[in-house]
């Protein structure tokens, strides 16, 4: 099941780089499209309002995270992570 996301994940990061190249090439503009964005507008998630709820050095670390994360970094990462996770569950059911 990791592998498989981690795959979608990568196919993912790939057609947001995509969807990005069109429209810097396009526009001249490469469009910056943070995890924020997307969860407020596909998803509604007001983020904001539940960061606000988190002690200070947390709510200033997730605040930076979601303002700065491109949307395509996270999906890599996410990627990574499925591959590390399915890998170590590999493992551990040869023992």
């Amino acid at each position: 099941m990791f592998k498989n996301v981690g795959i979608l994940a990568w196919l993912a990061c790939l057609v947001t780089l995509g969807l990005q190249g069109i429209s810097w090439f396009f526009s001249n503009v490469w469009p910056s499209v943070s995890v924020l964005d997307i969860l407020h507008t596909f998803f509604g998630f007001d983020l904001i309002r539940f960061i606000a709820s988190l002690p200070m050095d947390m709510m200033a670390k997730a605040v930076y995270l979601c303002f700065t994360t491109e949307l395509s970094l996270f999906f890599w990462w996410l990627g990574i992570l499925c591959f590390l996770m399915h890998f170590l569950l590999h493992l551990l059911r040869r023992k």
